[in-house]
């Protein structure tokens, strides 16, 4: 038998298991974890695959096999292709990574090399190719990656053995013993996958309750004001919820090779719903990134001496970017408020069905109405479409008591939003420096503010993360 560190292993049979693969195998070689990146269907800018490692730098990769690709050859104009795609990514990229079942070729390096030249010229990141070979490596190395993908590599016994070793009568006897043991290994068998099921959904289910606790304070802190600055929001509603996920897919990951496979797609579905949920909020945190630093650069144009007309003029032009962060927003309140926490109450639904199910025990009516509540959801947000308002701060105000599809339009006085903009714009100067302390020590250093601002930033930070410790 082949030992595992010399074995050649079999390339992946379908998309999903390639991934799956990926997922894994990046994971032991960065040593952090990686996380699909939206799914199939989403447009995803040419990564499915990403991680931040623990010194900031975003790691990103392309499986090359989506769409009945798997396994063919990967050719020098589909490299620059899938580099081409990130160029519209959120985020920059600090190394990229194309894996395929495809042979490793020298000419498919040459190119990547190249084009890690070409890119480290102008500030972008490096591109690498790794072809099967390479992955084969990686697999051989890892213990982990073998007992999850390849555990047909554990020794077996040989059928020749046998017969070398005992007669006709005692291969008889022998057969008849391990009839019944394999009878009763199958039996132990089924009601240790029934049990693992068991225990994977209920862990899986007790993650979904942290996530709604944890949105259910997301959604208090926005009740609670007009409009919600970006460290408040990382806290309340980005960063606990990024953790959650990452442990329910962690979850998911180790309990795919032990319970049944029909509970394991359905937590796949659910998964890349909560992704896209997650998604929406970093959309309308950048929003407000953008807004908070036309905040910050207003208040260093005063480092000038005598350039306060030009931080006037920088803060003037800020209307248009506080808009649009108000009604980012507004959305993702809405898209909070209306689906996201009803739909993870059905989603518990559905997991409890699927448990049910792989236990071959009944599913009442209610049970099935419950779950079917979600793909009503989830047409309904698919159809919805915010209509951005006129007056988005004044709507903002009265969000929690008004419905999604409420209007503040037409002609109107505008004195009350002027004024609601104005006051969110004067707690901006302050709360858009929160967790940028070298930002800080720069005003201070320059008299824009005083010595102790950055003291009185650091006791607010700490209040606000207080306030979201129940939810993290």
């Amino acid at each position: 038998m082949t030992a595992p560190h010399a074995a050649n292993y079999p390339r992946p049979a379908d998309w999903k298991q390639f991934e799956r693969l990926s997922i894994a195998l990046m994971s032991c070689v960065f040593g952090s974890r990686f996380d699909q990146y939206g799914r199939e269907g989403q447009r995803q800018d040419g990564v499915d695959l990403y991680c931040r490692l623990k010194d900031g730098s975003i790691i990103a990769v392309q499986c090359k096999g989506r769409n009945g690709n798997l396994g063919k050859k990967l050719t020098v104009g589909e490299v620059d292709k899938a580099v081409q795609e990130t160029e519209s990514f959120l985020i920059k990229i600090d190394r990229f990574f194309i894996l395929t079942t495809s042979p490793h070729d020298a000419a498919l390096t040459n190119r990547a090399l190249e084009l890690t030249e070409q890119r480290a010229l102008v500030g972008k990141g490096s591109v690498e190719v790794w072809g099967w070979e390479s992955l084969e490596n990686i697999i051989r190395e890892n213990a982990s990656l073998q007992d999850s993908f390849y555990s047909e590599y554990k020794p077996k016994i040989s059928l020749r053995g046998w017969i070398l070793r005992l007669g006709l009568a005692s291969c008889l006897a022998i057969s008849c013993f391990v009839g019944v043991h394999r009878y009763l290994a199958y039996q132990a068998d089924s009601a240790q996958m029934n049990e693992a099921t068991i225990q994977g959904l209920a862990e899986y289910m007790s993650l979904n309750d942290r996530l709604i606790s944890i949105y259910d304070g997301c959604l208090g802190m926005l009740d609670k004001g007009t409009f919600a600055f970006s460290y408040s929001f990382q806290q309340f509603c980005i960063v606990p919820v990024e953790r959650n996920l990452n442990a329910m897919e962690h979850q998911v990951q180790h309990a795919s090779m032990k319970i049944d496979p029909a509970a394991i797609n359905q937590l796949d579905v659910l998964l890349d719903l909560l992704r896209e949920d997650y998604r929406q909020g970093l959309i309308a945190n950048q929003m407000v990134g953008f807004f908070e630093q036309g905040i910050i650069d207003s208040q260093k144009a005063l480092c000038t001496p005598n350039n306060s007309d030009a931080s006037t003029e920088i803060l003037k032009g800020l209307r248009k970017p506080a808009d649009d962060a108000m009604n980012r927003q507004l959305e993702f309140y809405f898209i909070l408020r209306d689906f996201i926490l009803p739909g993870l109450q059905s989603m518990q639904a559905n997991v409890l069905v699927a448990a049910r199910q792989s236990n071959r025990r009944g599913v009442s009516d209610q049970m099935l109405s419950d779950a079917r509540e979600l793909s009503e959801l989830l047409k309904q947000r698919h159809q919805y479409r915010m209509e951005e308002p006129q007056q988005p701060f004044t709507l903002s105000a009265v969000k929690q008591w008004s419905s999604r599809e409420i209007r503040i339009s037409g002609d109107m006085d505008t004195r009350i939003e002027d004024a609601r903009y104005a006051q969110v714009l004067l707690h901006g100067i302050q709360a858009s420096l929160y967790g940028k302390h070298e930002e800080v020590k720069s005003l201070i250093a320059c008299g824009v503010f005083v010595k102790n601002a950055e003291a009185i930033i650091k006791k607010d930070e700490e209040a606000i993360r207080a306030s979201a410790t129940p939810a993290t």
